[in-house]
């Protein structure tokens, strides 16, 4: 439940918004946990177990409104003042400094706009889809093709073809349609035609990443990010998502993708304890550890040395 003990009401703006806070309790693994974002972009490590998936579903409760009986999620945003938002028994709660309706408009606005990308069902982003108006992205994507088609109005622009250069060697991309069903085809740079059935899927999955960036989100949520990416296109794609206006929070079991972060504050590590999921942003301190140790931040989380600070 909302604590609305000291939220007094005053004029606000919202010309912009921020996520300042999400919260989880009573989901699966996740009995009591509180991620804080003083970045825009957050990479949320763990191995096998420690929650990473039970978080994206949270996020995608946090959208539906639907959760299991005492399970509760909510965020914090500012936006010229400080509203809270929680589900909890599939009942939803705002409190704000703001007028009712206002706080109501502002998180409903974060809220729909976060897009959540998990358990991608390759079979079906390869198979040939039929046209169709697709304006949402399905957490498993596998309605991309009808969604890029939609998107883009049929017609793949050049910033998009130039950001996948970035991943891949890609001369053109575009559309042609077999009867009333969309074919995907990427021209390489040697002149090999390929499709979505044929696209490696670190291609699909950069594609599928840039594509959801052109619908301005809010927020995106990646499960397992690392997979089907080479080391340079994680890298690349994490400065994307930096370089645009959006949150990210990207789960990863591998200890690569930290050594591309910008700060160690954009890492939060989780660990199951005891059956419950322990969550800790790293914070300034690390920053010492690694210049004292001469470590990068993959080799000072594999060392074990974190862990004492940690957890």
């Amino acid at each position: 439940m909302i604590n609305t003990a000291g939220v007094f009401k005053f004029v606000c703006s919202q010309q912009y918004m921020e996520l300042k806070k999400f919260w989880v309790k009573n989901y699966k693994s996740l009995r009591d946990v509180t991620i804080e974002f003083p970045t825009s972009l957050t990479v949320v490590i763990g191995s096998s177990g420690s929650g990473k998936t039970a978080l994206t579903e949270a996020f995608e409760a946090l959208k539906s409104g639907r959760l299991p009986r005492g399970a509760a999620v909510g965020i914090e945003v500012w936006h010229g003042c400080r509203t809270l938002y929680e589900v909890e028994d599939d009942k939803k709660t705002v409190a704000s400094d703001c007028g009712a309706d206002e706080a109501d408009e502002a998180v409903q606005k974060f809220v729909s706009g976060i897009v959540v990308i998990k358990d991608i069902n390759w079979k079906a982003v390869r198979s040939l889809q039929p046209i169709t108006k697709e304006e949402r992205l399905l957490p498993d994507a596998s309605n991309f093709v009808p969604f890029l088609y939609t998107v883009t109005g049929g017609v793949i622009p050049e910033s998009l073809i130039e950001a996948l250069r970035y991943v891949f060697p890609v001369r053109d991309i575009r559309f042609e349609t077999d009867g009333d069903v969309l074919v995907l085809k990427l021209v390489t740079d040697g002149g090999v035609t390929l499709t979505q059935a044929t696209m490696p899927s670190g291609v699909l999955k950069a594609l599928i990443l840039e594509t959801v960036l052109m619908t301005q989100p809010t927020m995106i949520v990646v499960d397992e990010f690392e997979a089907g990416l080479d080391p340079e296109a994680q890298q690349f794609l994490m400065d994307e998502l930096r370089s645009h206006n959006v949150y990210a929070l990207l789960t990863t079991n591998s200890y690569v993708v930290p050594d591309y972060v910008k700060t160690p504050q954009e890492v939060v590590m989780l660990r199951l304890d005891g059956g419950e999921t322990k969550a800790w942003r790293l914070g300034g301190e690390v920053e010492e550890m690694l210049k004292r140790h001469k470590l990068t931040l993959s080799e000072l989380i594999e060392s074990g040395l974190l862990e004492p600070l940690v957890f």
